[in-house]
């Protein structure tokens, strides 16, 4: 009996692979990250004035991942420093998907999802392809970027691991890059916080007057080992003292204004929707871009959408959203990334494609079941509507020009560009959704 069950699974497994081999169309799980490997160096437009307008320098550090709830029973000194002496909130409002790049694009481009074009890590586009955790600013559909607009207004700027920071066809967008084109490029926390110091500490006609930089942050130890992890606690630990590394270089600086802030909060997950196999045993062919708790699905056959209706609308995992038909959180749009429906996940449940499950596995999306456990490695995610418990992150800003012990009550992902470009005096780019947040300045 114990030879014909591991000769079951072998054949199962083969059966899987056979499926896999002749189940349609997708992408590669090779393909990640960023399709820039050597960016070109930077070219500064073309009528960008020689003197700079800014009237202080400001440094932006987004930390991936960080929910309020992480920081009960940590100490973080650096940030209850933050919380007396500027502006603050655990209220920062992510767009929809509350996912990493939509976020990221969001806070940068100051711009909702249906503006700037990037609606998920993971989606289709008819023109260009497959879209898979990118930073390539040639992705986006008409917002400028942070550093796309200071360098525009003449203010140097400087980007590490930010998003749209390179562009395939125009190269680097601001003077000066920290590129990585693959995520184990990315360095740690407190590495990340002294590139910033080093760039602060060059003389004062050389060091840039925007710092935008992206931090690892505690998402990673809370999507694999918990919100409750020492694992989780040690990141946040390293997130203050990467700040206040970041501090001292700024209060040495003075005439400086520093923004601390992240892309979502997280929630604790106990199951993945297989909705590709909801679809298959229906005869539905679609294809699938999902991560974390949302999917943006694509018929094959449009004629289909009414059946693939019927087979997920009646669900209490997720929620069924027609593109035409959205919620007013959504701001998604209707154009084509989108696809033909989107299925948002409700807690405790996500949802990924077989594009990001091992492969060894991966057949289990024709051969079911419809839930599989994700407690033993999927431990957390994100990516549910933004006023969900638990989606809302971090806020904090400190230095000249921001309001001391003033507590924000929500601040908007679309506000942080034409806050930061407020701060530094100039115009922010355009177009843009958001609109600085007014409370937090002590300056008018």
């Amino acid at each position: 009996m114990r030879w014909l069950g591991r000769g079951a699974l072998v054949l199962a497994l083969a059966v899987g692979a056979l499926l896999w081999r002749t189940g349609g169309q997708y992408p590669p799980a090779s393909v990640r990250l960023a399709e820039v490997r050597q960016p070109a160096p930077f070219a500064p437009p073309p009528d960008a004035p020689a003197q700079s307008p800014a009237r202080r320098s400001v440094v932006v550090m987004v930390f991936d991942g960080f929910a309020p709830s992480m920081l009960d029973g940590v100490a973080t000194p650096t940030l209850d420093r933050l919380r007396r002496e500027g502006s603050w909130t655990y209220d920062m409002v992510p767009p929809f998907p509350s996912i990493s790049l939509v976020g990221g694009f969001t806070l940068s481009t100051g711009c909702w999802p249906e503006h700037h074009g990037i609606i998920s890590n993971r989606f289709f586009d008819p023109a260009r392809g497959f879209y898979d955790h990118s930073r390539d600013a040639d992705w986006g559909t008409g917002c400028e970027h942070l550093q796309q607009a200071a360098e525009r207004q003449g203010v140097p700027t400087a980007t590490l691991g930010w998003y749209g920071e390179v562009s395939a066809t125009h190269g680097k967008q601001a003077r000066d890059v920290e590129f990585a084109a693959t995520w184990d490029q990315y360095p740690t926390d407190t590495s990340r916080a002294q590139e910033v110091v080093d760039l602060l500490a060059r003389p004062a006609a050389q060091h840039p007057q925007l710092v935008l930089a992206y931090f690892r942050g505690p998402d990673g130890a809370a999507h694999f080992k918990g919100l409750g992890s020492s694992e989780v606690r040690a990141a946040v630990a390293e997130s203050d003292r990467a700040v206040a590394t970041v501090l001292a270089a700024l209060e040495r600086l003075g005439n400086a204004a520093l923004i601390v802030t992240t892309d979502h909060g997280m929630l604790p997950t106990t199951d993945i929707v297989n909705v590709e196999y909801l679809l298959r045993r229906r005869h539905i062919a679609a294809r699938l871009a999902a991560t974390g708790t949302t999917a943006f699905i694509y018929l094959d056959d449009p004629s289909q959408r009414g059946a693939a209706i019927e087979a997920l609308s009646k669900h209490d995992a997720f929620d069924l959203i027609l593109p035409e038909a959205q919620p007013a959180w959504s701001h998604l749009g209707t154009g084509a990334r989108v696809g033909d429906l989107i299925v948002s996940a409700k807690p405790p449940y996500a949802i990924e494609d077989r594009g990001q499950l091992p492969w060894f596995v991966r057949w289990i999306a024709w051969t079911g079941p419809e839930m599989l456990d994700a407690r033993s490695s999927l431990h957390a995610s994100h990516g549910y509507p933004p006023d969900t418990p638990g989606m809302h992150g971090v806020f904090y800003a400190w230095g000249d020009g921001v309001r001391r012990a003033n507590h924000l009550a929500r601040v908007d992902a679309i506000d942080l560009h034409p806050t930061v470009t407020r701060l530094l005096g100039i115009q922010p780019g355009q177009p843009v959704d958001g609109q600085p947040v007014e409370s937090l300045f002590s300056d008018g």
